[in-house]
C-alpha cells in the first residue's frame, strides 16, 4: 500500500475507533417507537426513563459566537436539552447530509419543548457568523433554536474533542483539494439539561464496506435514518426533556 494511502486508512480507522467509543456508551437495545405517534403528540409530555443514557462527563464552559453575532455559552444552554455537531460551510463531504439531518430533527421536535440544536464550525477562520448565518438559512434553521457556532480553534477542540468526545483531525497530509480541509465526526452528540453528556449517535452509519479488510461487509441501508437513527435519537430526547 503507498505511504499516502496507508496514510488516508490510518486515519480513517483511528476515527471508526473513536466514533465507536461513544455510540457504546449509549445502550443499543431496541427502542419502542417515539411517543408522536400518538395524536396529540404535539403537546404531549415525554415519559421518562432516563436509565439508558448515563452521564459520560459535564460540559465545561465555553462562549462562542453564533450567526446572529450573539454570544452563546454553556450558561445560555441550561435547561434546554441539546443537540450538537461538528461541520464546516466548505465540506464536500457529509456535512451537508448532517445539517439536513440535524435540520430534519428540528421540524420533527414541538417548539416548545426545551429542545436547541449547535452546529460547531471545524473551519472558524472562513467560516464567520456571516458566513454560517447564509448556511444556516439554506437549511431553514431557527435562529431560536438552533445556534451555528464559531470560535477560535482551541476553543473548538475543547468543546467539540474535550466537551462532547467528536472527532476533529486536520487534514494537510490527506488533502485532495483545498476544500478538504478535515476529517471531522459525523456523530449527533445529546447534552441535558444541567449540561452534561449523555450519549452519541450516527447521523450517517459508517460504511465498513469501504475500509480494506472489510469488503465483502453489509453497506448500511439507505433508509436507516428514517428506520433506525432518528427514532432512537428521538426517544432519547423525549427521554431527556421528561427529566427533571
Amino acid at each position: 500500500m503507498p505511504n499516502r494511502d496507508r496514510l488516508i486508512f490510518v486515519i480513517l480507522t483511528g476515527l471508526a475507533s473513536a466514533l465507536s467509543v461513544p455510540y457504546l456508551l449509549v445502550k443499543t437495545g431496541a427502542w419502542e417507537p417515539a411517543a408522536a405517534a400518538a395524536p396529540d403528540a404535539a403537546s404531549a409530555t415525554p415519559f421518562r426513563d432516563p436509565d439508558d443514557l448515563p452521564v459520560v462527563d459535564e460540559i465545561a464552559d465555553f462562549s462562542m459566537t453564533d450567526q446572529s453575532e450573539n454570544s452563546v455559552g454553556r450558561a445560555d444552554l441550561l435547561g434546554k436539552v441539546w443537540v450538537a455537531d461538528v461541520i464546516f460551510t466548505r465540506c464536500p463531504g457529509p456535512c451537508a447530509k448532517m445539517t439536513r439531518r440535524m435540520a430534519d430533527l428540528q421540524d420533527s421536535i414541538p417548539p416548545e419543548w426545551p429542545v436547541r440544536f449547535v452546529s460547531v464550525t471545524t473551519d472558524p477562520g472562513h467560516d464567520s457568523p456571516e458566513v454560517l448565518r447564509r448556511y444556516a438559512e439554506t437549511f431553514h434553521a431557527d435562529p431560536a433554536r438552533w445556534s451555528f457556532l464559531n470560535a477560535p480553534k482551541a476553543d473548538v477542540a475543547k468543546l467539540a474533542v474535550d466537551g462532547l468526545k467528536l472527532v476533529v483531525l486536520d487534514k494537510e497530509e490527506a488533502r485532495e483539494s483545498p476544500e478538504d480541509l478535515f476529517i471531522h465526526s459525523t456523530v449527533l452528540a445529546l447534552v441535558d439539561k444541567r449540561g452534561r453528556l449523555r450519549g452519541a449517535f450516527e447521523s450517517i452509519p459508517l460504511d465498513v464496506s469501504k475500509l480494506e479488510g472489510f469488503e465483502g461487509a453489509e453497506p448500511p441501508a439507505e433508509e436507516s435514518w428514517e428506520t433506525t437513527l432518528k427514532p432512537r435519537l428521538l426517544k432519547a430526547i423525549e427521554r431527556l426533556v421528561a427529566e427533571d
